[in-house]
């Protein structure tokens, strides 16, 4: 049952709020299978919210010691949310191969102007992210949003993420504001961003943590991104993105509804080192 998969989460090694250990024990109380440790990967630039490279080590083997103490109650996974911002992070293959990762999510936090060669945190506090965005995108929003999915197409090309992680959490604290999500050029941007997803063979996830943290109306992405891509046969994965014990099942229910109006009938899930599907 979808309900019993819980594939991003975060801890206290990144910006998580609980241990990995807290985390499998409310897993184990909230009857989860299968629970995916995915801890934001370490950029080459200081920041407040990814594992230290010193401490990834520890990570692999605190995950594998405690695959292996809480092997008879659910099935444990290895894996990391990782950014990609050309020049500024590893690739995808160096954490799968130095941890030995099950499964990678790439997600994208940080835009990159080319132009003067400064970044754009997408997240966090909303006033902050516009005035960034004014500032390092001289207010334009078409500029920003284009710069976001070309790194995303780049980073789903180039990285290969078996998971895209929160594909159009861009839109959080701009849309509504700056642009309309149903402006041509943004749906040319999402249309092109699918195919490329499609191509790759990667998975979508629908992310609820803006749901829950009351930050945006509906999953990421949107339902209507969730219909093009059912229409383009690209699969689906239910996520909560949890910092905190308390959200490792928040709104499942509705991210499954949200699949069910956008044509899903089948959620993927991660077992015998591969993803495969799941009835809703």
């Amino acid at each position: 049952m979808y309900k019993n998969l819980c594939y991003h989460t975060h801890n206290s090694f990144c910006d998580g709020k609980n241990s990995i250990e807290e985390m499998i024990q409310e897993a184990v109380n909230q009857n989860i299978t299968a629970l995916g440790i995915s801890s934001h990967a370490p950029l080459k630039i200081a920041n407040k919210w990814s594992i230290s490279y010193e401490n990834l080590l520890n990570y692999s083997q605190e995950i594998d010691n405690l695959r292996h103490k809480y092997r008879n109650k659910l099935h444990l996974f290895k894996s990391l949310e990782i950014d990609f911002i050309p020049s500024y992070t590893y690739s995808f293959v160096h954490f799968r191969s130095l941890l030995h990762l099950d499964y990678t999510i790439g997600s994208i936090h940080l835009v990159l102007n080319t132009k003067n060669n400064q970044l754009w945190f997408i997240d966090g506090d909303k006033k902050e992210c516009q005035q960034n965005f004014k500032t390092i995108f001289n207010s334009n929003i078409r500029e920003a949003i284009t710069s976001y999915y070309n790194q995303m197409r780049k980073m789903i090309l180039t990285q290969k993420p078996d998971i895209i992680g929160h594909l159009d959490k861009v839109v959080m604290n701009t849309a509504g504001e700056f642009f309309n999500e149903k402006e041509s050029w943004y749906q040319e941007e999402v249309d092109k961003t699918l195919k490329v997803i499609k191509e790759a063979g990667s998975i979508i996830e629908i992310n609820t943590r803006g749901l829950y943290k009351q930050k945006w109306h509906t999953s990421f992405p949107s339902p209507e991104i969730l219909s093009k891509a059912n229409k383009l046969k690209i699969p689906i994965i239910i996520t909560s993105d949890a910092h905190h014990t308390s959200e490792l099942l928040s709104n499942y229910e509705e991210a499954a509804i949200i699949a069910k109006e956008c044509g899903y009938s089948h959620v993927m899930r991660f077992e015998n080192n591969t993803f495969n599907k799941m009835k809703i």
